[in-house]
């Protein structure tokens, strides 16, 4: 066994296979794959292995899509080729408009991926899989490649080529230990010896937590006990001339696909059960739970109904294995958190059918730092210090019992809440708050405008439309009072920052004390890697302050960047301050009454920062605006967020305060032409593809990804970012729907968008072919997969010359 080596796999199911041969793909060979048993002895080798298209964003549809090619590769290699059902189709069924809906958008973003799936009727559902029933079945989605997959025999194929390059595969080698030296490399003890590597990937399936603790860290994820059955043959089957498709249903719970003659069922039942809570017996090994077909009743007799053939048939055999999930369903793909060289490709629930891709992203983020695609919806980083093992596994409870129902835009699933919430968030549940989810944090969406107010989830405009427009007009026209909790914050300090964070981000680090400036940060690549607001407090003293998404995120950058001699320090304060936001032309009047000093414009001008009280809390107070209106952050300490809170209310009676959300806020941030990070801003595209050319300073001495930048210049945009009016009052364009030509050609993808209330418009923003850039260039937005004719304008659709915000 090798002694030293670049990069040690641990975990020898699909996910570290997968990485393994990638790693071989994209050059280094000189890696090692160390699994406790035998390949393919944890969740792998009872997979379902269904191998589909479907994704809910474009990332998701793109690494299915590779897998899906590099399986077929796979299956018709000659020297070694596995079995691989490829293109059977499948069908996810739909009984409300709602889905169907859902469905056409999800059409449309896989359109943007070169992907085609098919709107279908009850009818032709049936035609394709003659054993379904249309009895309460409007139609569902048609993958033309979805198949099946031997899990084990892909597993195997994936390990022998990649030994073919060079790596090395060790079974039966147990990790027993891992160890992280000063110089942030690796020794993985094992039972056969150490293996010293620069960097450790954990792929250990259910176990990873066991390889987790080794390095200090809990992962988010919890396992699920998963059963379907293998019927006897089936007359029709038998009969057939055709494969019968996969088939998928949110109707009833269950899936299926063809095995042999007969069919293999699974189910997502509502009294399903965790599994390895408290441990995991180390025997457990090519293993299996008991079965409980008692549990899965109730899914059963809704499969009875949509397919009778199943009530005609004996059960051949019955799987009940446990598979893993995360908070949200998507997997952690990508570096662990506060961890150098250290990576993770863990909570594969859908492992077999996706694994290939998310290998393939896995081993560039290894090899090159980032991914062709921007991989934040699998980045273990987006889930930060609430994700316990309790969280976990409500949140894994309710995503298995939702398995084939995807999200509608702003619903927030109830588990697992309230998991981050400041002093006032029963405050603003008693004034009638509706809250949404923002990396854990209670954060409020809107005001119900009636104790029993309840929003219908769907892709249209719905019951909040009037609400929030409501409370935009209290903003535009007297002054509006919000809270901005989780905002990522940190205090950066030393003689040396200012010049430090010179070289971090593309953009002017504002020099004088009392001063504000928004920035962007590239990773070396030249494309856009962050965006962070950076205050002068003092000459040794700049907050940085960024999308409350990112806390994990940024800091592993930035102390990836310290200067080695300590001279510079980067603190956490994300979890000791909340914002309240006020906004409206009446928000310097609330401020001045509740605040000693001089805050006439004069004074206290747009971009300024400065300390002071609101009432008797001590706070952090900047001029700076993300709905174009007069606007001031009030960076409170939690411990007195309430006093603060207490103060501004009662200086906004006189004026008509009213509380808003973060729906309006989006509104009025889509009328100023400013950006979501993760969103509208990806790593995909570079600053100036971007539309941020204004921020970056190329005649900067040197700051990350300028070179690459520079060269990037030169060879011209791939795509440029664009606002767009789209002409239609139904409906708001959703992130990942196609935009397209008149001929009907995919020339770019909305990134985000919504109602803009000022201006009276349906705003889009996206990134299209250069070509279709210019302003007033006519092109077609799909909106609920319907081309809309759209137009490209000027991003700042609402007061463009800033005066509302200068007043």
């Amino acid at each position: 066994m090798k002694t030293r080596t670049k990069v040690v796999v641990i975990g020898g199911g699909i996910a570290g296979c997968s990485t393994l041969y990638h790693l071989t793909q994209e050059g280094w060979t000189d890696v090692v794959l160390v699994e406790r048993n035998e390949l393919t002895s944890g969740t792998t080798w009872h997979s379902a292995a269904q191998v589909t298209n479907f994704g809910a964003t474009q990332t998701m549809v793109g690494l299915k899509s590779h897998s899906i090619a590099l399986y077929k590769e796979l299956a018709e290699d000659p020297e070694y080729p596995i079995n691989y059902h490829h293109a059977d189709g499948g069908i996810r069924l739909a009984n409300t408009e709602e889905q169907m809906e859902g469905y056409r958008h999800f059409i449309s973003v896989a359109k943007g991926m070169g992907v085609d799936f098919e709107l279908i009727d009850a009818e032709e559902c049936a035609r394709r899989h003659p054993l379904v029933s249309t009895d309460n079945l409007l139609g569902g989605l048609w993958d033309p490649l979805d198949g099946d997959i031997d899990p084990a025999q892909l597993c195997q194929a994936l390990a022998r080529r990649a030994r073919l390059a060079g790596a090395e595969v060790y079974r039966n080698t147990p990790v027993t230990g891992l160890t992280q030296h000063k110089d942030d490399t690796w020794t993985v003890h094992t039972e056969h010896g150490d293996i010293d590597c620069d960097i450790v990937v954990n792929a250990c399936g259910y176990r990873v937590n066991e390889v987790g603790a080794m390095m200090g860290v809990h992962h988010p994820v919890a396992s699920m006990e998963h059963q379907y059955f293998l019927t006897e043959p089936i007359k029709a089957i038998e009969e057939s001339d055709f494969r019968m498709p996969l088939l998928r249903c949110p109707i009833s719970d269950y899936y299926c696909r063809q095995e042999k003659n007969g069919l293999l069922v699974g189910f997502y039942e509502q009294d399903c059960k965790t599994w390895g809570m408290d441990g995991i017996d180390p025997n457990f090994v090519n293993a299996l739970c008991p079965d409980d077909l008692d549990r899965v009743m109730d899914v059963l007799e809704g499969a009875f109904e949509r397919m009778p053939a199943l009530t005609e048939v004996g059960i051949h055999s019955i799987v009940n294995g446990p598979i893993t999930y995360t908070i949200d369903g998507a997997p952690l793909v990508g570096p662990i958190p506060g961890k150098r060289n250290a990576f993770c490709i863990i909570g594969l629930r859908a492992g077999l059918g996706e694994g290939g891709g998310h290998g393939w992203l896995l081993a560039q983020q290894i090899v090159h730092g980032e991914a062709c695609y921007d991989t934040w919806v699998i980045d273990p980083r987006r889930f930060t210090g609430h994700a316990n093992v309790e969280l976990t596994a409500l949140k894994a409870i309710e995503d298995y019992q939702n398995e084939f129902r995807f999200h509608f835009p702003h619903e927030h699933r109830p588990a697992g809440r309230p998991a981050k919430t400041t002093p006032i968030t029963p405050v603003l549940a008693a004034e009638g708050a509706e809250f949404g989810v923002v990396n854990g944090w209670e954060r409020m969406e809107f005001i119900k405008p009636t104790p029993d107010f309840h929003q219908s989830y769907s892709f249209k405009f719905n019951e909040t439309f009037d609400v929030v427009a409501e409370e935009i007009k209290a903003v535009q026209t007297s002054v509006g009072l919000t809270e901005v909790n989780g905002f990522n914050r940190f205090e950066i300090t030393g003689p040396g920052a200012r010049e430090w964070l010179d070289t971090i981000v593309c953009s002017r680090v504002p020099k004088k004390v009392g001063k504000v400036g928004l920035t962007y940060l590239l990773n070396h690549h030249g494309n856009v890697k962050g965006e962070a607001t950076l205050a002068n407090l003092s000459e040794d003293k700049i907050w940085y302050g960024s999308a409350a998404a990112s806390e994990y995120h940024d800091m592993d950058w930035l102390q990836k960047h310290l200067p080695e001699d300590g001279s510079v320090q980067v603190k956490s304060l994300t979890n000791d301050y909340t914002i309240l936001v006020i906004a409206g032309p009446k928000s310097r009047d609330v401020l001045s009454a509740v605040s000693r000093g001089d805050w006439s414009k004069e004074a206290f001008p747009w971009l300024s920062v400065r300390e002071a009280f609101i009432g008797i809390a001590p706070a952090v107070v900047m001029s700076v605006s993300f709905s174009g209106e007069l606007a001031y952050e009030i960076h409170v300490p939690n411990n007195q967020l309430y006093a603060a809170y207490l103060a501004l209310r009662k200086a906004g009676e006189e004026f008509g305060m009213k509380l808003f959300g973060g729906m309006a806020v989006d509104s009025m941030r889509l009328e100023k032409g400013y950006r979501h990070w993760k969103a509208d801003l990806i790593t995909e595209y570079n600053p100036l593809e971007s539309d941020l050319s204004r921020f970056v300073k190329l005649d900067k001495p040197a700051f990350i990804g300028k070179d690459a930048l520079l060269k990037m210049k030169e060879e011209g945009p791939r795509r440029n970012f664009v606002s767009m009016v789209i002409d239609c009052t139904h409906a708001p364009a959703q992130g990942g729907d196609s935009i397209v030509d008149a001929d009907g050609k995919c020339i770019g993808t909305i990134t985000s968008g919504g109602w803009g209330y000022r201006t009276g418009k349906n705003i889009a923003m996206g990134f299209v072919d250069p070509d279709f850039a210019p302003i007033g260039t006519d092109l077609f937005v799909e909106v609920i997969g319907e081309p809309i004719a759209a137009k490209v304008v000027e991003p700042d659709l609402y007061d463009p010359e800033y005066a509302r915000i200068r007043a």
